[in-house]
């Protein structure tokens, strides 16, 4: 009894040797993040997505790799990250920010080029330039002299 006890005893200390992060894969997430710092974007995400690959799990690196991609400015790939991480780990608040942060800077971006561009004389044109204004009327800071006014 007391073999098995000790079979059981290092297979889980083995176990959770395992689970500890290597202190390869640790330089490596501190390259990255300094990288990141210094604003070597295209480096930290290279270094993030083969952390990415050998923490399959990690939530944590996938926001990270959001972020710098977000920084080069890939939004479908920042949106493909972030919602990784998210997969991952629902309760990522920072993920869920920068997520919605990146899609409506997409969002307001296409709001505006609609705007400036479609002829209002087209089929649907009246009801995507609708729902444009309705999204940059909403993220639209008030005018100063709206400010006090009921509506």
């Amino acid at each position: 009894m007391q073999r098995l006890s000790l079979v059981l005893v290092l297979a889980l200390i083995s176990g959770c040797a395992n689970l500890m992060p290597k202190p390869d894969l640790i330089a490596q997430q501190n390259e990255a993040n300094q990288a990141y710092a210094s604003g070597d974007f295209a480096h930290a995400s290279k270094l993030y997505r083969s952390l990415a690959q050998a923490l399959p799990t990690d939530a944590g690196v996938r926001y990270q790799l959001g972020n710098s991609l977000a920084r080069q400015g890939d939004t479908p790939g920042a949106i493909g990250s972030y919602r990784e991480a998210l997969v991952r780990d629902p309760q990522h608040a920072r993920a869920w920010h920068n997520l919605l942060q990146v899609q409506l800077r997409e969002a307001l971006f296409t709001a505006r080029e609609m705007h400036q561009t479609l002829n209002p004389q087209q089929p649907v044109a009246g009801r995507a330039l609708a729902l444009g204004k309705r999204l940059l009327d909403v993220t639209q800071p008030p005018n100063e002299q709206d400010a006090g006014q009921e509506p």
